[in-house]
């Protein structure tokens, strides 16, 4: 199945919560989910061995401290779905110095990618680099954003197209036809916000739910 990158301003809590599992009920029975590690999700997406892990203080040896470890975690991934016909979530716990590089990867790897900006400002420089490495890394037609009113949307324009104009010559998106961005809407998460929600995401995969 397509493989989803879901990316996402940390400090949303119980919003992303409620993304991931509305988004995960349904995309799962087409791919696999894959994701940076953080706070707000780590009691939704926690597996059993890394529960396992946790309570025996084994968690460090599942971070990423190089790019060979990185290598070796996604050569582990398990792509095929399981025998409920529902694919994993691999989440990939990175310290400070190798979590660009997972997300580089992962971003050149992915299917498709939704990126969740709500709450998105100038304070989140984390994400500031992420949407640079999309642009140089992904087609956009393969990127779907979320936003709300909780979007400082003028500077995410202006980020954007900062990083439009600083494409770097291997992008994709150098090619004719690239710049087209899709943004959804996202208020309390209805059932029609939902629907265009999966339909925009399916579409960047070229999947159909």
């Amino acid at each position: 199945g397509p493989r989803l990158l879901l990316l996402r301003v940390f400090a949303l809590g119980k919003r992303s919560e409620r993304l991931y599992d509305a988004l995960g009920k349904h995309w799962r029975g087409a791919g696999s989910i894959q994701m940076i590690a953080g706070p707000d999700l780590a009691t939704s997406t926690v597996e059993p061995h890394e529960f396992l892990d946790f309570v025996t203080g084994k968690m460090a040896r599942r971070f990423i401290d190089s790019a060979q470890t990185l290598d070796l975690r996604i050569e582990q991934m398990d792509l095929k779905a399981d025998g409920d016909a529902r694919f994993r979530v691999t989440e990939f716990f990175c310290h400070d110095d190798t979590w660009k590089i997972t997300l580089s990867r992962l971003a050149d790897d992915s299917d498709a990618v939704l990126m969740d900006l709500r709450g998105f400002s100038q304070n989140n420089a984390g994400c500031i680099f992420e949407i640079n490495e999309l642009f140089n890394l992904v087609p956009l037609w393969r990127v779907v954003f979320v936003i709300d009113d909780s979007t400082d949307q003028q500077f995410m324009r202006n980020t954007m197209q900062m990083a439009w104009q600083q494409l770097k010559e291997r992008s994709p998106n150098r090619r004719g036809g690239a710049g087209q961005i899709s943004l959804i809407q996202l208020g309390k998460l209805s059932g029609r916000e939902l629907r265009n929600l999966l339909y925009a995401v399916s579409a960047a995969a070229g999947k159909k739910l």
